[in-house]
């Protein structure tokens, strides 16, 4: 028989466990400890109260984690992983946890949940369809080592615009900032995150990138990931803001380092042309899906 349980009610060896078995054989290694759980719950704004743990005959045997997020007045709910564990897979165990899922979404009275899955997975897609969500767009993983063409080398002091670095949160108020960009490229996600906001003459706001630096054990920038760059609607002409704001997110002064997108909407067709011209290549793809809940 299988129960449910939230995570809160639960031992967190057990959540780490019932996360470990349900993504065995996954398409990439998304093994955890209890440490490294716990850190990316508290990151990623995962609710233990509201994610919940699939017990069969005792055993965990799958579970779903769930945050929820108040953005540009809308309450939004994100699943941040789905796993069941291979010999249970063939007992509606997924489709129970995405239901009971559904279920607290609507006690919590979102409006819109989204997830995201890998491109291959098409099992889970079809089971997320059944369940009354649909692909909105496709999530590019972009990936780059070594020197930058000139066409993204140059940074700030090659560019036409002013561009000001800061903070991640220093996106949040611009009016064409990105409130719907997947979960794990917001702003609240970006712990330790940089921006780059390119300005005209008159100090009006014409676009945006925000990205993520990891430095190595000498302080030196190893790794460089860029998580939205947007363009004002209006403005007519938007190659030349986007490509100055890439240049800069990407820029530093050691040739080694790895740069790339983290879930990088098919969409947003400026940005990608860009990254293909530049030499990146796409190293994984992810489906973007959303259920309108209300």
């Amino acid at each position: 028989m299988i129960t449910m349980k939230r995570l809160s009610e639960c031992a967190l060896e057990q959540a780490v466990q019932a996360w470990n078995e349900g993504f065995k054989g996954y398409f990439f290694d998304a093994s955890t400890t209890v440490d490294a759980f716990t850190a990316r719950m508290g990151k990623e704004g995962l609710s233990p109260s509201l994610s919940i743990v699939a017990f069969l005959n005792g055993q965990p045997a799958g579970l779903v984690l769930n945050g929820v997020r108040n953005l540009n007045g809308k309450k939004v709910a994100w699943n941040g992983g789905t796993g069941v564990a291979p010999e249970f897979r063939k007992q509606r165990v997924g489709m129970q946890l995405i239901a009971k899922t559904l279920e607290i979404y609507q006690e919590e009275q979102v409006e819109i949940a989204t997830l995201e899955a890998v491109s291959e997975n098409e099992p889970a897609i079809a089971l997320y369809e059944r369940m009354g969500y649909v692909t909105t767009d496709r999530l590019l993983f972009f990936h780059h080592e070594g020197p930058l063409p000139d066409t993204l080398s140059g940074g700030a002091e090659s560019s036409p615009f002013r561009i000001r670095r800061g903070i991640a949160q220093d996106v949040r108020m611009l009016p064409f900032y990105n409130h719907m960009s997947p979960w794990q490229t917001q702003w609240t996600s970006a712990i330790g995150g940089e921006s780059a906001i390119a300005y005209d003459a008159a100090g009006e706001a014409l676009g945006y990138a925000l990205f993520h630096r990891t430095f190595d054990d000498s302080g030196r920038v190893g790794k460089i990931t860029l998580l939205q760059c947007e363009a004002k609607p209006e403005v007519p002409d938007k190659q030349p803001i986007l490509t100055a704001l890439l240049a800069e997110a990407y820029s530093s002064a050691e040739d080694s380092v790895i740069r790339g997108t983290f879930n990088l909407p098919q969409s947003n067709e400026i940005v990608v042309q860009l990254h293909r011209k530049a030499g990146f290549t796409i190293r994984a793809e992810q489906v973007n899906m959303i259920r309108q809940m209300l």
